[in-house]
């Protein structure tokens, strides 16, 4: 049974502080919206750091790649975090405060290979990788709230200033108020030819101690004192499931969450970050340029997810994604394919050093079908 949500995104993290208060965390504003053209069954979470694989599982079976004109956008589904100290895993890249967001919960989760990988050029920034993760030593949690953003776009390039009030709690339950301000880069998907993609990213930040009996007005309103700040505000509500063109959708929460950015990216012809989305695109889907061009054919897709399947092995996470795609081609024509994404995660907590492999697609079956056929009963066996 394939039903349509709308979910509420609720982002509140902990985080953690190091001793020295360079840096940072961070809470999100909430924001309900709906599913865009995409149906799904079910926010989907991956389990805490201390969560270890089902004894029984097995890794998925390799199969065959769909073929490449079965393009497919879809919406997302946000995860939600209920307090500081949620095990919710949220890698978000899709705006300037979900960064922020997904590296402090990468932060809180002690898994900072993956907080680490949040930052442009971490080892400039941030020095080395064991320094850095030692400076949170001695932090608990933190809460955020976030002050007025703004861009400033050029030449495809887009700069977002990010002013944030952290209220840390070290390990002694010490409360201490931080502004923070950090710098997050975006370059244009569309500019890249090929890949690598590199994904919206922190550029650069700081934070200093709130003058004891300052409000939180005053101390957001120099938090960036000394930073460019851009011409254009903007909101800092998470748009996450609206899959219209003006949204963007950068999103590795959860197998759902991993396949809708896929598709999103091809919807809006940006290859090099679709391909971005495979854990190993060399092997599968297999080189750029024959992946690319497999969708000079297409216009549009809507999808429909099916029930998600998850599993453990071997230290890893294994889902499958049944899906269904509605593809509108260049000729007018509609398309229909049923199938199934297999997606692993190596488990975060074990990826102890740099760089931090993110969730990933690994292999893909789709079979074109009728476009009357029965969807719903198609996709309960889709990925067996």
């Amino acid at each position: 049974m394939v039903t349509k949500f709308t979910y509420p995104l609720l982002v509140v993290v902990g985080l953690i502080l190091s001793a020295c208060g360079l840096t940072i965390p961070t809470i999100s504003p909430i924001a309900t919206n709906t599913v865009g053209i995409a149906t799904v069954p079910a926010t989907s979470t991956l389990p805490a750091a201390s969560a270890s694989p089902n004894p029984t599982g097995t890794a998925a079976s390799t199969v065959i790649a769909p073929a490449a004109s079965a393009t497919s956008p879809a919406g997302i589904i946000p995860v939600t975090a209920t307090n500081p100290g949620s095990s919710n895993y949220i890698d978000d890249r899709s705006t300037p405060t979900q960064v922020i967001v997904s590296y402090y919960n990468a932060v809180n989760r002690q898994e900072y290979s993956r907080a680490y990988g949040y930052w442009s050029t971490p080892s400039t920034s941030l020095g080395n990788f064991t320094s850095f993760a030692n400076g949170y030593a001695n932090t608990k949690s933190v809460d955020l709230a976030f002050g007025q953003i703004t861009s400033d776009a050029g030449m495809s390039q887009v700069y977002y200033t990010v002013p944030v009030i952290l209220n840390a709690t070290d390990k002694n339950n010490i409360h201490t108020n931080y502004a923070a301000c950090y710098i997050i880069h975006q370059s244009s998907p569309g500019v890249f030819g090929a890949p690598p993609f590199q994904p919206m990213s922190i550029d650069r930040g700081s934070a200093k101690n709130v003058t004891p009996g300052s409000t939180q007005t005053a101390a957001l309103a120099t938090a960036c004192d000394g930073f460019p700040v851009g011409p254009n505000p903007i909101s800092t509500s998470d748009s996450g499931l609206n899959i219209d063109k003006n949204n963007f959708v950068d999103n590795r929460s959860g197998p759902i969450e991993t396949v809708s950015s896929l598709l999103y990216a091809i919807n809006l012809k940006q290859y090099v970050r679709a391909y971005y989305y495979f854990q190993d695109p060399v092997t599968f889907p297999g080189s750029y340029d024959p992946y690319a061009a497999g969708f000079s054919n297409t216009d549009t897709i809507t999808a429909t997810f099916g029930t998600v399947q998850s599993e453990g092995a071997a230290g890893s996470l294994y889902y499958k994604v049944p899906l269904a795609e509605k593809v509108l081609t260049t000729s007018n024509t509609t398309q229909t394919f049923v199938g199934c994404y297999t997606l692993r995660l190596s488990q975060p907590a074990n990826q102890t050093v740099p760089p931090f492999q993110p969730l990933g697609i690994t292999t893909g079956k789709f079979t074109q079908v009728d476009n009357s056929a029965d969807l719903n009963s198609l996709l309960s066996t889709s990925c067996n």
